[in-house]
């Protein structure tokens, strides 16, 4: 991954776009950026070496502590919440009182899709302008430009916000299944909301860019339930739930592509427990990305017809 310094100086400059004086803090801003890129670097090696994926719950702790620390020390009030579903791991959310009168928030989030031990395979590295290590673009990355953008804002003495809120949360890779309701109620709370995922960089994209909007999420799962019998002795007896599954999925690998707005991709299968038995149930998962709000309805009927 290289890490663009313009993220930070754009942080920044979202912020104060309602100022008059825009042009004349541009360079300043820049510079300021340009000099924490040290302070940025130390930031993502201490958290890619936190192991965080969305079930670690004891390094996800670790992440929120880091996460808290770190605002606190920028001036802000600081809370944890308990996640309503699964790992049951903590959001850190802080909060800052400005001058200003608009609301203004900030999100981001602590887990990674890494399983625990990742660091022996993938180990963080600098290579030239190129930084590697698990999660350090999504999220790990978006949380240095938040606590650094805010660093370099108090420090230029920016306050033009009646309320600034933080949020980072520790299952967004799994759908923020125990912190959507949360964060969906704070943002109803605020005049302007920033998710500072990463986007799509060059040589990809032609440019570095605000994204305006993403897809929604939905989880699909497909079930087959079969009838069991041994492998070896009488494999006719038995009804295989791993091959009919393997049978749908190709049955349904396309079922999205003529619903627009909709996008399905099978991502994870299981079956059986032992080798030397039919097995009598086999499930997979999909990932599902929406454009459109009533695309998962549109493709439900198609789904069952397959």
């Amino acid at each position: 991954m290289k890490l663009s310094i313009k993220l930070l100086a754009s942080a920044g400059l979202l912020a104060l776009a309602s100022s008059s004086a825009l042009a004349a803090v541009d360079e300043k801003l820049r510079a300021a950026a340009e000099q924490a890129q040290p302070a940025v670097i130390e930031s993502l090696h201490d958290m890619v070496l936190i192991e965080s994926g969305s079930g670690d719950v004891e390094g996800l702790k670790k992440m929120a502590d880091y996460t808290e620390a770190r605002l606190k020390a920028l001036g802000a009030k600081t809370e944890r919440r308990k996640t309503t579903k699964g790992a049951g791991a903590d959001m850190v959310i802080g909060t800052f009182e400005g001058t200003g009168s608009k609301k203004l928030m900030l999100i981001a989030h602590m887990d990674t899709v890494y399983e625990h031990g990742i660091l022996d395979s993938q180990p963080y590295k600098v290579d030239g302008n190129r930084i590697y290590g698990p999660g350090i673009a999504d999220d790990k990355g978006g949380i240095a430009v938040i606590l650094h953008s805010l660093k370099i804002l108090n420090d230029a003495g920016w306050r033009d916000y009646a309320k600034l809120t933080v949020s980072f949360n520790p299952d967004e890779e799994v759908g923020s299944i125990g912190s959507g309701e949360i964060i969906a109620e704070l943002a109803d709370q605020h005049d302007v909301v920033l998710s500072c995922e990463p986007t799509v960089a060059p040589p990809v994209a032609k440019n570095e860019s605000l994204l305006l909007g993403a897809s929604g999420t939905a989880t699909g799962t497909l079930d087959v339930k079969g009838k069991a019998s041994h492998a070896g002795a009488a494999p006719q007896l038995g009804r295989n739930a791993l091959i009919e599954l393997a049978h749908q999925l190709l049955q349904t690998q396309d079922v999205a592509k003529s619903i627009p707005g909709t996008q399905l991709n099978w991502t994870t299968a299981k079956a059986g427990t032992v080798r030397n038995q039919i097995p009598d149930h086999a499930s997979a998962g999909a990932d599902i990305r929406l454009t459109i709000r009533t695309a998962c309805k549109s493709c439900r009927p198609r789904w069952t017809r397959r």
